[in-house]
């Protein structure tokens, strides 16, 4: 029986679909639940109309430039942190310490974060987020400003940070097939992979720039200026009720099923392995850019904001590429080849770093390291959203958080390395690892190569 809201159907059983714990439907073939909110077009002639279709849907236009703010300002605010963390301490260990910080509160909040999600409308979880992002900001800046800053305040904002996230991250995701139709989740999601690019892209540049113009005071100013901006604009959507029913059960109990649902689903279980192994083995990157930047080329917080801003460039490139695409065959398989690919490139990248440390090829791998996360990231993201059930949306979206909260702790081991050894073998020991992981899915999982 299909549940309704305010926009029409959002989870239509289909007969052909395995059961799911609770007695519900399963997840193949994809989900039928589809957003009422018309496109401009179903099919589009010129690339550019296919790559920014989504736009034309005027609640996904709102969510996308509240996003675009947010992460914006998020990016913005890590590239702060870090930069003012290393300057202070000189310390790696305490930069992975202070980025380590998100870990724990991801890993404890991040399931009841999904539970919530599905329970509770997903406009007002955003805005909630955004609203604590804003005063976390302000109380930094204002510390900054009067000279009482100390490198445990950066940790404690970062600890805060990350209870932040585990709410704001599976809501931004499972609105989206809310809001677009399901032939659009694709689109949508390169989309939104695309102004994490651009702000990945301009706000570590500019946020260098800034911080060397008018101090690191007056720049978290401005993203707290950049949070209430994207409160603003999120305030526009319309309300999307919840899909799943409340059924009276604990959350413990809700958590429990949302494990059973995915143990149960190969193909989602296979999903979220790669997205693990993604954050986990290649994200950390960005978290240990400081030290490259000021150990390894020797250049300034300023080139500190190229290094971050041309991956994002890269990124950009990647999800443009994916926007633009009507349809992909074999996605699963290209999710795993371009892991692959993904480790090659980073090693290429540490030698270059450990023998040949030339900033201007650095800048060139960034850009191509950009690219490939991006890709990837938004084939696995947009396949997740498209097989997984409605009613689950929210607590598979914090299963997959669990490992961007895991993914600050994977930086310490990284950064413990990098102070003996030197960053770019920490690097290369990863990559080498990420390699492997990805070899073994290609072989041995023909059910990831096969999915479309």
């Amino acid at each position: 029986m299909e549940s309704m809201n305010e926009n029409g159907p959002t989870n239509a059983a289909r007969p052909d679909a395995p059961t799911s714990p609770d007695g519900g439907v399963g997840v193949h073939p994809p989900s039928t639940d589809i957003a009422s909110y018309p496109d401009s077009a179903e099919v589009e002639k010129s690339y550019f109309k296919r790559t920014f279709s989504s736009l034309a849907n005027i609640e996904f236009r709102f969510l996308w430039i509240g996003s675009l703010l947010t992460m914006g300002a998020m990016q913005m605010q890590t590239f702060a942190r870090g930069f003012f963390v290393y300057d202070l301490t000189d310390s790696g260990l305490l930069l992975g310490v202070v980025s380590a910080g998100a870990g724990a509160p991801g890993l404890i909040l991040s399931l009841y974060g999904g539970v919530l999600v599905d329970r509770l409308e997903k406009k007002r979880i955003i805005q909630t987020c955004q609203v604590a992002f804003t005063i976390l900001s302000l109380i930094i800046a204002i510390l900054i400003l009067t000279d009482n800053i100390k490198w445990q305040h950066l940790l404690i904002s970062s600890f805060i940070h990350g209870s932040i996230m585990p709410f704001m991250m599976p809501a931004r995701q499972a609105i989206v097939p809310q809001v677009v139709a399901k032939e659009k989740i694709m689109n949508a999601s390169a989309l939104n992979s695309l102004a994490m690019s651009v702000m990945s892209m301009l706000a570590p540049a500019l946020a260098g720039g800034l911080s060397a113009w008018i101090g690191m005071a007056n720049l978290y100013f401005i993203i707290t200026v950049m949070y209430i901006a994207s409160w603003m604009v999120t305030g526009k959507l319309s309300r999307h009720a919840a899909v799943a029913t409340r059924t009276g059960k604990s959350a413990l109990s809700d958590i429990a099923q949302g494990f059973s649902y995915v143990r149960k689903d190969n193909i989602i279980f296979l999903l979220l392995i790669m997205g693990f192994v993604q954050v986990m083995m290649m994200a950390p990157i960005r978290f240990v850019m400081p030290i490259f930047a000021k150990d390894v080329f020797m250049v300034s917080e300023f080139g500190l904001g190229w290094l971050l801003g041309l991956m994002g460039a890269g990124s950009l490139v990647g999800a443009l590429i994916i926007a633009g695409m009507s349809k992909i065959k074999r996605r699963g398989y290209l999710l795993i080849v371009s892991g692959v690919l993904s480790g090659i490139v980073l090693i290429g990248f540490s030698a270059l770093s450990e023998f040949v440390p030339l900033f201007l090829p650095a800048l060139a791998f960034m850009v191509i390291i950009g690219a490939i996360q991006s890709g990837r990231m938004t084939l696995q993201n947009s396949l997740t959203l498209e097989y997984v059930e409605p009613a689950y949306r929210g607590r598979v979206m914090a299963i997959q958080g669990l490992t961007w909260g895991l993914m600050p702790i994977g930086v310490l081991p990284l950064t413990i390395i990098a102070d003996h050894w030197g960053a770019p073998v920490g690097l290369a020991l990863l990559a080498s690892a990420f390699i492997v992981i990805s070899a073994l899915m290609l072989a041995f999982s023909p059910k990831m190569r096969a999915l479309h």
